[in-house]
Formats: structure tokens, sequence, C-alpha cells
């Protein structure tokens, strides 16, 4: 494999089929504050930041059509981690790096003035969809730019620490996320991918088949995935509070 892009993990993205339900959960019980949103004729976003900074976005289908792609990924794998996002200083030479390095990139746009994308192929990253970006905008001016006044997280928030994933072949595994960029760490037995200034980061269990299993967070109690809020919490408190301050 080539040498690993220059990369950042910006965010993590979950899919759902309307705000009002999700947003119980990660706003108002975990307490993320709402930072961006994008709205187009197929999809919409919401940005939500948690205590350490960490980013996860809620995405939901905005057309009605069947083969919409957040409602074709939610008939068929409901409310769970849909991607990850790394953020590149450059998308053309970045993605040449992804393609020496054997991987596919698809639905490219080169195009835009202040966001350029790719994506990977979930069969060849792990069972998960990963976008590789360029923004020509920091996270305060794409705020500006919809007028829109960053939320801070809520007083004690939890911290959003990044997904666990499932693979099984870790020596695969270790090889395609130090390939987008990732210090690889092991820990009691799973793989930990690290990249510099991101509050994120990724663990990978050993195990079949690959895909998300959960979201880690501190500050928090574990809970169940849920069908319209997302994925598995797997959180460090034991004494069944969550520790937060009412918005």
């Amino acid at each position: 494999m080539s040498d690993g892009l220059t990369a950042q993990l910006d965010h993590v993205a979950v899919a759902v089929p309307d705000w009002e339900t999700a947003q119980r959960r990660w706003r108002d019980e975990l307490g993320g504050g709402i930072v961006a949103w994008g709205d187009n004729a197929v999809f919409a976003s919401r940005q939500l930041q948690f205590a350490n900074g960490a980013k996860l976005e809620l995405l939901r289908p905005t057309s009605t059509d069947p083969d919409n792609f957040v409602r074709r990924f939610l008939r068929r794998f409901g409310s769970v981690v849909h991607h990850v996002t790394f953020k590149v200083p450059d998308l053309g030479p970045a993605l040449e790096v992804v393609r020496a390095g054997g991987l596919d990139v698809v639905d490219v746009d080169l195009g835009g003035d202040v966001w350029r994308e790719g994506f990977l192929r979930p069969s060849q990253v792990g069972g998960l969809v990963v976008q590789v970006a360029w923004s020509g905008h920091t996270d305060h001016e794409w705020a500006a730019s919809i007028g829109h006044i960053p939320e801070p997280p809520a007083p004690r928030a939890a911290e959003l620490l990044g997904p666990t994933l499932r693979h099984p072949d870790l020596d695969r595994a270790r090889a395609l996320w130090t390939l987008l960029g990732a210090t690889i760490t092991e820990e009691a037995g799973a793989v930990c991918c690290r990249w510099p200034d991101s509050p994120l980061d990724i663990v990978i269990q050993q195990g079949g088949p690959a895909g998300p299993v959960a979201l880690r967070m501190r500050g928090t109690h574990s809970l169940p995935a849920a069908e319209g809020i997302g994925p598995a919490v797997s959180g460090d408190r034991t004494d069944g509070s969550l520790g937060l301050s009412p918005r």
C-alpha cells in the first residue's frame, strides 16, 4: 500500500428518518449543540457538537423517492452509523493516494468552490461509507453562511469518542486505516485508530460481519440501539445518571 493520507477525522454520521425523534437522544439527553445544518432535494443534515468538540451528523431523506439513498439505507440497515468523513488539504492528490492503495473512489465531485468530495466503497473499507472531502470553509464560516449561531453543548454534556467497528481480519483493517492516515495502537485486543488534532477515533474489534457496532461516549451510561434514533451508545457511567444539566 502507498503512504497514508494527511487527513483529519471530522465527523461521524447516523441515518435517521426525522429530526424530532433522533434529537431527543443526541441533543436533549446527551447534550449535543447544533452547530450547522444543510438541506437539498435529496437529503438534509444536522451537525451536533459534544463536550470534547467531536461532531455527530444526523442525516435524513428529504425526497419521497423510494430510491433516495438515505431512505434506501434506512430500509436496509435502520438508524445506524452511515459514514465517517475525513477532511483533507487537497482532494485530488488525496484520492490518488487512496487509489494507489488499491481502493476504489466513487461519486467524485471536484468542481465545488467550497466543498469537494469522493467516497470509498463500504465493501472495501469494512462495512461503512467513508467520505473524503475538502472544505473551503471552517466550521464557523459554514455556520455564518447559513446565518446560524452555533449552539454550545449543554452543561456537562457527554463527550463523543467515536465509533466501534467490527472486522473479521484485523491485519487488513490495520492496513486500510493506516492508508487513511491513522496512527494505530493496540488496546485490549482491539485496533485503535487516531488522527492528529481530531477528538474522534475509531476502535475496531475482531469479528464479523464487518460494520459499525456502537458509538462510544464518555459522561453517560450505555444506551441501546433504537429505531429512528441511532446506534447503541457505549458509555462509561454505571450509576444510571446522565450527569447533564437541562437546557
